[in-house]
């Protein structure tokens, strides 16, 4: 019995706290659960709605895309999720919706409908003359 539970902590420690036997249903609600990951997805989420309402607005480059990216996929991997599960949280159509619904709620909170091209401009030259967050990784085209 103490070998079995030595074995066990040995296999959490190495795996980060995530075992073979952990679903897919069981990942998504760790990595949701992770502020610096799902801030992280929701930033790169509330960008891409921005630039996509709002065409004058530019979203950081490739290379600071990519370096972002993979910051929050070393982090997912240092938690014990192999690259599959990673990959199948980001692709999961109800993850895409519940990130897509926070947007759209944090949008309208700040008083800006999330579909109207003058008031996402609007709210982005906002974040972007404050220096906020989110202002510095966007630019005027």
């Amino acid at each position: 019995m103490k070998h079995a539970i030595l074995a066990m902590a040995a296999a959490a420690i190495l795996t980060g706290g995530a075992s073979a036997a952990t679903t897919q249903a069981q990942v998504n609600d760790a990595l949701r659960g992770t502020p610096e990951i799902y801030n992280g997805l929701f930033t790169a989420a509330l960008i891409k709605q921005i630039t996509d309402v709002c065409p004058a607005i530019r979203p950081p480059g490739r290379m600071a895309r990519a370096s972002y990216f993979l910051s929050l996929y070393k982090r997912a991997r240092g938690m014990g999720y192999s690259r599959a599960q990673i990959e199948a949280f980001v692709e999961d159509k109800a993850e895409q919706d519940r990130m897509r619904a926070l947007v759209e709620t944090h949008l309208r909170n700040d008083g800006v409908n999330p579909h109207d091209e003058g008031e996402v401009c609007a709210y982005a030259r906002t974040q972007i003359a404050e220096r906020s967050a989110l202002g510095r990784q966007l630019s005027e085209r």
